[in-house]
């Protein structure tokens, strides 16, 4: 009887060890599935958030480069201004236009090149892709705003002068 006992309760022990490796293959399974998730959540998530610095470059830009043509065409010019200070807000003007616009026309074509990453596949990471194909052209795109919100701003002073 003794010994009936002793092999049941080894087949028991047996039967739940077998039952414990089971739940841990299951269990590492979920993990992976879980830890797949979690990376393409965080790879639309870096995409989302590029996406919105973008868009809103994008917008600004567009906004001071419209006005700045409005205040190029709508202006009222007396005709004993100064060649030359006539000169210097036409050129000014027309640089804010220029660099505004390279900032907008930049942006949005990033926005397209992010938006067509694939973030379920991710061949690779979206860091390195951002750094190889878009980082140099973002790094323009701030640069060209950078450069024409004091021109816009010395535009407007032109104005009043």
């Amino acid at each position: 009887m003794a010994s009936m006992l002793t092999t049941l309760s080894a087949g028991l022990d047996m039967a739940d060890m077998t039952w414990e490796v089971k739940c841990r293959e299951e269990d590492m399974k979920q993990r992976k599935l879980e830890n797949e998730r979690r990376a393409i959540d965080d790879a639309r998530r870096s995409v989302d958030e590029r996406a919105q610095q973008l868009k809103a470059l994008s917008n600004q830009s567009a906004l001071i480069a419209g006005f700045s043509m409005v205040v190029l065409v709508e202006i009222q010019i007396p005709s004993d201004l100064n060649p030359a200070l006539l000169t210097i807000f036409g050129c000014t003007a027309a640089l804010v236009v220029v660099f505004m616009l390279t900032a907008l026309l930049n942006c949005t074509l990033m926005l397209v090149a992010i938006l067509r990453y694939d973030c379920v596949t991710r061949e690779v990471s979206f860091k390195e892709f951002w750094r190889k194909r878009c980082e140099s052209d973002f790094i323009l795109s701030l640069r060209a705003f950078s450069f024409g919100v004091p021109l816009f701003i010395s535009l407007l002073a032109q104005i009043g002068w």
